[in-house]
């Protein structure tokens, strides 16, 4: 990583809060409203509505509160999930999740298991980034500055390594000039490969550490690495985050 490269990489730590900081903490916990379009299209609306997210900060493991309804409980490791009942009761669960995704589009309906990978991962890597672009195996690069209507936005292009469970190797990451997160580009390889974008307002500081709470994500133009806000794909709104 060039000198560029890792300055850019430590304003952003430090913009949200900073290694030292975060390194105190083990798990983090938040609670938020998931909703968006893409949640009736795979044939579970509203699956998300209001749910808590239980994640450790040291490894790839999480849980969710109150999905599909309320009571509901589930387990996330990148190997494996489990949904279980009010009363502890497993009701499904998927060995090598990922590979279950092979040769779907986004109309393909998903198994509730199969939302319980895709959920997890993914509010797992917005939740610990930029953080999580210390896990080892990961490359990163500084591309060109970006022109996002009318602010100059820092990119960081980061290539995850094998085996870690996320949307795909390859996203860009879109920082201000304090070094805040507002962008994320990334191909749901879960979706086909589809193009995404996330947008990023609202930061606030939680025990220290700095996250977007209004996340919006909406279908990339990869032609001109623009977007139409007119479908929202998926909305979080993020009401309380703690850490542990």
């Amino acid at each position: 990583m060039n000198t560029s490269t890792q300055q850019l990489v430590n304003k952003a730590l430090d913009a949200h809060g900073g290694i030292q900081n975060a390194g105190k903490f083990q798990t983090l916990k938040l609670h938020a409203n998931i909703g968006g379009a893409v949640w009736a299209v795979k044939g579970h609306e509203n699956a998300l509505a209001d749910v808590e997210f239980t994640g450790s900060l040291t490894e790839q493991k999480a849980s969710w509160k109150n999905l599909f309804q309320s009571g509901y409980t589930s387990s996330f490791e990148a190997g494996k999930v489990a949904l279980f009942d009010e009363k502890g009761a497993l009701i499904e669960e998927l060995e090598n999740p990922k590979e279950t995704f092979k040769g779907h589009t986004v109309e393909t309906p998903w198994t509730k298991a199969q939302l319980v990978y895709f959920s997890s991962y993914a509010t797992w890597n917005y939740a610990t980034t930029p953080f999580n672009f210390l896990v080892p195996g990961t490359e990163i690069n500084q591309l060109e500055d970006w022109n996002e209507k009318g602010a100059i936005l820092q990119r960081l292009e980061v290539i995850y390594p094998d085996g870690f469970a996320t949307h795909s190797k390859r996203q860009i990451f879109y920082f201000d000039a304090d070094g805040l997160l507002k962008r994320h580009d990334y191909w749901p390889e879960v979706l086909g490969g589809s193009s995404a974008v996330q947008i990023i307002e609202n930061h606030k500081n939680f025990d220290g550490i700095v996250t977007g709470t209004k996340r919006n994500i909406y279908v990339l133009n990869d032609t001109d690495n623009s977007y139409s806000t007119d479908l929202v794909l998926v909305s979080i709104d993020i009401l309380n985050v703690s850490f542990e």
